[in-house]
């Protein structure tokens, strides 16, 4: 990885700078080193925002911001205010604040649509001259390939959170249903399959335990299919709109292929049998929450994680995940959850001093990801943490159920509520996953913005009834593609085959 050097620059100006002070007349440097020394011990104020995803911001939240600015303060003289906003309003309330050009000095992504935002509406400030002068930790810890996935024209946009980056796609099942009805030999039978095309015998396994379930609890809703392209390997590159097949080199229309299709009459099949969720193509609702409500057996999930027991702290329920998909790390998994540094940040170099202590100091990590030490969380004899006697996820006034969100997790200490995986088994599974063709490119739509609002829309009209299983996709497929095809769907692939074509030559260089 090419970094910038721009500090040539920087100190010649402040030498510069340094001798016309000294020129000023004013008869002694005494003042200038009594103000050099109150700049360097005075406190920057910076604000942060990222994404709640539970919805709910925790009650003890300005415990943790006071504990954290005790270390901050001392270690950086950076004084941070935390701004969590709900998930649901999170992009919304991006998009006001930006537009309003409101002070914001750290923006963390959760989606890879609002980076994609972010990055065409030119509000990210570039960081390679400040990560070069106060983010030498970073540097050392995320891997040069992970800059690649935020890096336009030579300037990097953004920090990746460093932790397990494998994309794959997973079925969450409420253990103590399975357990209840002997299903527990069905479960171990499904297998991770490399595409959609290949999982005609985990759908089989699935429907069998889906109708154990739908017979003898029927008051269940049976699956929520979350998220979306179940079992198809690609990047989508920013908008789904032209994305690379993990086995090809081209860009391709992802809803003319013949994956999404199979996806489309999988989820549609199950609907007819009363699998998925009735209001599953309206409700506003997290997966986790339906679960936590008792009313849902089932989830899909992307996750970065291998088979596991999920000890239910999102979902109220202890819970088998099972990987449906071999993992991928593409350009969506380092732009989904990521730090920037927007336009409207009136502090640039002291947010990045404090990204740097998310990225190196595990007291900070750990801070933001369980709170405060003897009150939300204790030590175990064994070297693991746990709820304090009396607490747990879902009465904790600040409970740890977003631990990839800040940083660097794979600082953070084991939680035997949360921890699934250790750092050694989370960078050996990413070691194993494909790697996108094209990680690192990142197009821009400024050619082709009419196109791409069209198709946008269109999207939002078929996308989810189609994937949730409310629309039938031998009629609605169709009508999809051709309005697809009328709104320019084949002129966004030909510019984005374009800028692809031309990023592989400057590869070449």
């Amino acid at each position: 990885m090419k970094w910038k050097k721009g500090m040539a620059v920087l100190t010649a100006a402040a030498c510069l700078a340094g001798c016309l002070a000294g020129c000023s007349g004013s008869g002694s440097d005494s003042g200038s080193k009594e103000s050099s020394k109150e700049e360097s011990t005075e406190i920057k104020d910076i604000t942060w925002m990222y994404a709640q995803m539970s919805g709910m911001i925790p009650e003890d939240l300005q415990k943790v911001e006071d504990a954290l600015n005790e270390i901050t303060e001392e270690k950086i003289q950076v004084h941070v205010n935390l701004n969590p906003v709900s998930f649901a309003d999170y992009q919304n309330q991006i998009s006001l604040i930006m537009a309003s050009q409101e002070k914001m000095d750290i923006i963390t992504t959760a989606g890879s649509n609002i980076w994609s935002a972010l990055l065409s509406q030119r509000q990210l400030t570039p960081l390679n001259d400040l990560l070069d002068e106060y983010g030498a930790d970073i540097k050392d810890t995320v891997p040069e390939d992970y800059f690649r996935g935020t890096t336009v024209n030579g300037n990097i946009y953004a920090v990746t959170t460093n932790g397990t980056k494998s994309d794959n796609y997973n079925i969450v099942l409420r253990k103590d249903l399975v357990d209840k009805y002997d299903l527990q030999d069905e479960v171990e039978k499904i297998k991770a399959s490399d595409s959609i095309l290949d999982m005609d015998e985990n759908f089989e396994i699935l429907e069998g335990i889906f109708q154990v379930i739908k017979e003898n609890e029927p008051e269940m809703e049976i699956l929520f299919p979350w998220g979306s392209n179940m079992g198809i390997n690609y990047d989508q590159l920013s908008d789904r709109l032209g994305v690379m097949m993990y086995d090809g080199e081209d860009i391709e229309n992802l809803f003319a292929s013949e994956e999404y299709k199979k996806l489309c009459e999988t989820i549609y099949g199950w609907a007819r049998d009363g699998y998925i969720m009735k209001d599953a193509a309206t409700t506003t609702e997290s997966a986790g929450s339906l679960m936590k409500s008792g009313r849902l057996f089932a989830y899909t999930l992307s996750s970065g994680r291998g088979n596991y027991i999920d000890p239910g702290a999102a979902n109220g329920y202890e819970a088998y995940c099972v990987n449906l998909r071999k993992p991928s790390i593409s350009n969506n998994s380092i732009t989904l959850f990521a730090n920037c540094i927007p336009t409207t940040t009136t502090e640039p170099e002291a947010a990045m001093k404090f990204l740097n202590l998310l990225y190196s100091d595990a007291d900070v990590v750990n801070l933001m990801a369980y709170g405060v030490k003897g009150e939300h969380y204790v030590e175990k004899e064994d070297g693991w943490i746990a709820y304090p006697d009396g607490v747990d996820a879902s009465n904790s006034k600040y409970p740890g159920d977003q631990t990839y969100m800040y940083g660097n997790a794979f600082l953070l200490a084991d939680h035997e509520t949360y921890t699934t995986q250790s750092a050694e088994e989370g960078k050996a599974y990413d070691a194993g996953a494909y790697i996108t063709n094209c990680m690192g490119f990142n197009y821009s739509s400024d050619e082709i913005k009419n196109e791409v609002a069209a198709c946008s829309a269109v999207l939002n009209e078929f996308r989810t009834g189609l994937e949730m299983g409310a629309m039938d996709p031998a009629t609605e497929l169709p009508a999809f593609l051709k309005k697809l095809e009328k709104s320019g769907i084949n002129v966004i692939i030909e510019e984005k085959q374009k800028q692809l074509d031309e990023w592989k030559e400057t590869l070449k260089e």
